[in-house]
Protein backbone atom coordinates (compact mmCIF):
# COMPACT_ATOMS: atom_id res chain seq x y z
CA UNK A 1 0.00 0.00 0.00
CA UNK A 2 1.34 3.40 -0.95
CA UNK A 3 0.75 6.46 1.22
CA UNK A 4 0.63 10.00 -0.01
CA UNK A 5 2.51 12.47 2.20
CA UNK A 6 0.59 15.36 3.69
CA UNK A 7 1.78 18.67 5.01
CA UNK A 8 1.94 19.67 8.67
CA UNK A 9 2.65 23.32 9.40
CA UNK A 10 4.15 24.22 12.80
CA UNK A 11 2.25 26.92 14.69
CA UNK A 12 5.15 27.68 17.01
CA UNK A 13 8.05 26.25 18.94
CA UNK A 14 8.84 25.00 22.43
CA UNK A 15 11.22 27.41 24.10
CA UNK A 16 13.28 26.68 27.20
CA UNK A 17 15.16 29.18 29.31
CA UNK A 18 17.29 26.98 31.54
CA UNK A 19 18.71 29.96 33.42
CA UNK A 20 15.24 31.15 34.48
CA UNK A 21 13.88 27.58 34.55
CA UNK A 22 11.05 28.58 32.23
CA UNK A 23 9.29 26.62 29.52
CA UNK A 24 6.96 28.35 27.11
CA UNK A 25 5.33 27.96 23.72
CA UNK A 26 6.15 30.73 21.27
CA UNK A 27 3.30 31.08 18.79
CA UNK A 28 4.11 32.45 15.35
CA UNK A 29 2.57 35.88 14.63
CA UNK A 30 0.35 34.52 11.84
CA UNK A 31 -1.36 32.21 14.36
CA UNK A 32 -1.69 34.75 17.18
CA UNK A 33 -5.48 35.07 16.75
CA UNK A 34 -5.82 31.34 17.48
CA UNK A 35 -4.80 32.10 21.08
CA UNK A 36 -7.92 34.15 21.74
CA UNK A 37 -10.02 32.50 24.43
CA UNK A 38 -7.10 30.83 26.18
CA UNK A 39 -6.76 31.90 29.80
CA UNK A 40 -4.14 31.58 32.48
CA UNK A 41 -4.92 28.44 34.45
CA UNK A 42 -6.32 26.54 31.46
CA UNK A 43 -5.21 22.98 30.81
CA UNK A 44 -4.32 22.27 27.19
CA UNK A 45 -3.18 19.37 25.02
CA UNK A 46 0.06 20.06 23.18
CA UNK A 47 0.75 18.18 19.97
CA UNK A 48 4.44 18.33 19.08
CA UNK A 49 6.59 16.99 16.29
CA UNK A 50 9.70 15.27 17.67
CA UNK A 51 11.96 16.48 14.89
CA UNK A 52 14.98 14.88 16.54
CA UNK A 53 13.41 11.45 15.94
CA UNK A 54 12.31 12.22 12.39
CA UNK A 55 14.72 9.99 10.51
CA UNK A 56 13.96 7.08 8.17
CA UNK A 57 15.68 4.66 10.56
CA UNK A 58 13.73 5.77 13.63
CA UNK A 59 10.45 5.84 11.74
CA UNK A 60 10.96 2.14 10.99
CA UNK A 61 11.28 1.22 14.68
CA UNK A 62 8.01 -0.53 15.62
CA UNK A 63 9.00 -2.12 18.94
CA UNK A 64 10.92 -0.64 21.87
CA UNK A 65 11.85 -1.39 25.45
CA UNK A 66 9.52 0.89 27.50
CA UNK A 67 11.35 3.80 29.15
CA UNK A 68 14.48 2.78 27.25
CA UNK A 69 15.21 0.05 29.79
CA UNK A 70 16.40 -3.22 28.15
CA UNK A 71 15.03 -5.14 31.14
CA UNK A 72 11.53 -4.24 30.02
CA UNK A 73 10.07 -6.63 27.42
CA UNK A 74 9.72 -5.28 23.91
CA UNK A 75 6.41 -3.58 23.14
CA UNK A 76 4.86 -2.10 20.05
CA UNK A 77 5.36 1.67 19.94
CA UNK A 78 1.57 2.20 19.88
CA UNK A 79 1.54 0.80 23.43
CA UNK A 80 4.23 3.23 24.62
CA UNK A 81 5.10 6.93 24.71
CA UNK A 82 8.37 6.38 22.88
CA UNK A 83 9.55 9.17 20.53
CA UNK A 84 10.41 6.44 17.99
CA UNK A 85 7.25 6.07 15.86
CA UNK A 86 6.14 5.93 12.22
CA UNK A 87 5.18 9.60 12.70
CA UNK A 88 7.08 11.22 15.60
CA UNK A 89 4.09 12.98 17.14
CA UNK A 90 4.18 13.75 20.87
CA UNK A 91 1.25 14.56 23.14
CA UNK A 92 1.38 16.45 26.43
CA UNK A 93 -1.24 17.74 28.85
CA UNK A 94 0.00 20.93 30.50
CA UNK A 95 -1.30 23.92 32.39
CA UNK A 96 -0.99 27.45 31.05
CA UNK A 97 0.48 29.41 33.96
CA UNK A 98 0.96 32.74 32.21
CA UNK A 99 0.17 34.35 28.87
CA UNK A 100 2.40 37.15 27.65
CA UNK A 101 1.95 38.32 24.10
CA UNK A 102 2.48 35.34 21.85
CA UNK A 103 3.95 33.22 24.64
CA UNK A 104 2.21 30.52 26.66
CA UNK A 105 4.20 29.71 29.81
CA UNK A 106 3.59 26.08 30.74
CA UNK A 107 4.77 23.25 32.97
CA UNK A 108 8.21 21.79 32.31
CA UNK A 109 8.14 19.09 29.64
CA UNK A 110 10.91 16.82 28.39
CA UNK A 111 10.70 18.09 24.80
CA UNK A 112 13.81 19.77 23.47
CA UNK A 113 14.15 23.47 22.89
CA UNK A 114 12.87 24.46 19.41
CA UNK A 115 10.61 21.41 19.13
CA UNK A 116 7.90 22.30 16.58
CA UNK A 117 4.37 22.68 17.93
CA UNK A 118 1.81 21.12 15.57
CA UNK A 119 -1.34 22.11 17.42
CA UNK A 120 -2.85 23.14 20.75
CA UNK A 121 -6.25 21.95 21.95
CA UNK A 122 -8.10 22.88 25.11
CA UNK A 123 -8.37 20.01 27.61
CA UNK A 124 -11.98 18.82 27.88
CA UNK A 125 -12.76 16.18 30.47
CA UNK A 126 -15.61 14.75 28.40
CA UNK A 127 -13.21 13.90 25.57
CA UNK A 128 -10.02 13.26 27.49
CA UNK A 129 -11.53 11.39 30.47
CA UNK A 130 -14.65 9.84 28.88
CA UNK A 131 -15.36 7.50 31.79
CA UNK A 132 -16.52 10.49 33.81
CA UNK A 133 -19.50 11.16 31.49
CA UNK A 134 -22.61 8.97 31.59
CA UNK A 135 -24.15 10.28 28.35
CA UNK A 136 -22.55 8.58 25.37
CA UNK A 137 -21.07 10.82 22.69
CA UNK A 138 -23.53 9.52 20.07
CA UNK A 139 -26.43 10.59 22.29
CA UNK A 140 -25.15 14.13 22.89
CA UNK A 141 -26.71 16.84 20.71
CA UNK A 142 -23.38 18.57 20.04
CA UNK A 143 -24.74 21.02 17.46
CA UNK A 144 -27.48 21.99 19.88
CA UNK A 145 -24.97 22.97 22.54
CA UNK A 146 -24.63 26.58 23.65
CA UNK A 147 -21.78 28.48 25.23
CA UNK A 148 -23.01 30.77 28.02
CA UNK A 149 -20.02 32.59 29.43
CA UNK A 150 -17.58 29.82 30.30
CA UNK A 151 -20.32 27.18 30.54
CA UNK A 152 -21.07 24.83 27.64
CA UNK A 153 -24.58 23.36 27.80
CA UNK A 154 -25.10 20.24 25.67
CA UNK A 155 -28.55 18.59 25.68
CA UNK A 156 -29.27 14.96 25.05
CA UNK A 157 -30.70 14.20 21.61
CA UNK A 158 -34.48 14.52 21.53
CA UNK A 159 -35.05 11.03 20.13
CA UNK A 160 -34.01 9.66 23.52
CA UNK A 161 -36.51 11.70 25.51
CA UNK A 162 -39.16 8.99 25.17
CA UNK A 163 -37.06 6.99 27.63
CA UNK A 164 -38.50 9.23 30.35
CA UNK A 165 -41.62 7.08 30.19
CA UNK A 166 -39.60 4.09 31.31
CA UNK A 167 -36.87 5.74 33.41
CA UNK A 168 -37.47 7.89 36.46
CA UNK A 169 -36.47 11.60 36.21
CA UNK A 170 -33.78 11.14 38.86
CA UNK A 171 -32.16 8.37 36.77
CA UNK A 172 -32.42 9.89 33.30
CA UNK A 173 -29.31 11.89 32.33
CA UNK A 174 -30.60 14.83 30.30
CA UNK A 175 -27.79 17.35 29.98
CA UNK A 176 -24.01 17.71 29.82
CA UNK A 177 -22.43 20.73 31.47
CA UNK A 178 -18.85 21.71 30.71
CA UNK A 179 -17.31 24.36 32.92
CA UNK A 180 -13.79 24.95 31.72
CA UNK A 181 -12.19 21.51 31.49
CA UNK A 182 -14.58 19.94 34.00
CA UNK A 183 -17.60 17.99 32.86
CA UNK A 184 -20.69 16.82 34.67
CA UNK A 185 -24.12 15.53 33.74
CA UNK A 186 -27.51 16.56 35.08
CA UNK A 187 -30.46 14.24 35.43
CA UNK A 188 -33.90 15.43 34.35
CA UNK A 189 -34.73 16.05 38.00
CA UNK A 190 -31.54 18.06 38.55
CA UNK A 191 -32.23 20.02 35.37
CA UNK A 192 -35.59 21.13 36.77
CA UNK A 193 -33.88 22.14 40.01
CA UNK A 194 -31.32 24.14 38.02
CA UNK A 195 -34.09 25.91 36.09
CA UNK A 196 -35.80 26.79 39.38
CA UNK A 197 -32.51 28.10 40.79
CA UNK A 198 -31.89 30.21 37.68
CA UNK A 199 -35.40 31.63 37.90
CA UNK A 200 -34.81 32.58 41.53
CA UNK A 201 -31.53 34.25 40.55
CA UNK A 202 -33.33 36.19 37.82
CA UNK A 203 -36.12 37.24 40.15
CA UNK A 204 -33.50 38.63 42.54
CA UNK A 205 -32.00 40.91 39.86
CA UNK A 206 -32.48 44.68 40.29
CA UNK A 207 -35.52 46.06 38.49
CA UNK A 208 -33.29 48.29 36.34
CA UNK A 209 -31.37 45.27 35.03
CA UNK A 210 -34.61 43.42 34.26
CA UNK A 211 -35.95 46.42 32.35
CA UNK A 212 -32.80 46.57 30.22
CA UNK A 213 -33.01 42.87 29.51
CA UNK A 214 -36.64 43.19 28.44
CA UNK A 215 -35.80 45.92 25.94
CA UNK A 216 -33.19 43.83 24.17
CA UNK A 217 -34.36 42.42 20.88
CA UNK A 218 -35.25 38.77 21.03
CA UNK A 219 -35.17 38.56 24.83
CA UNK A 220 -38.22 37.61 26.86
CA UNK A 221 -37.09 37.15 30.47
Amino acid sequence: MEFEPFKIVPVGYVRKNEELQETFIEIFPEFREAMEGLREGDWVKLILWFHGSDTPERRRVLKVHPHGNPKNPLRGVFATRSPYRPNPVALYTVRVHRIAGNRLYIDWIDAMDETPVVDIKIFVERYDCPNEVTIEEREAHIRGGRMIGEVNVIPRKSEHLDELEEVSPEEYDALILEIGPKTTTLTAEELVELIDAMREAYDALPVEIKDRLRTREGRSP
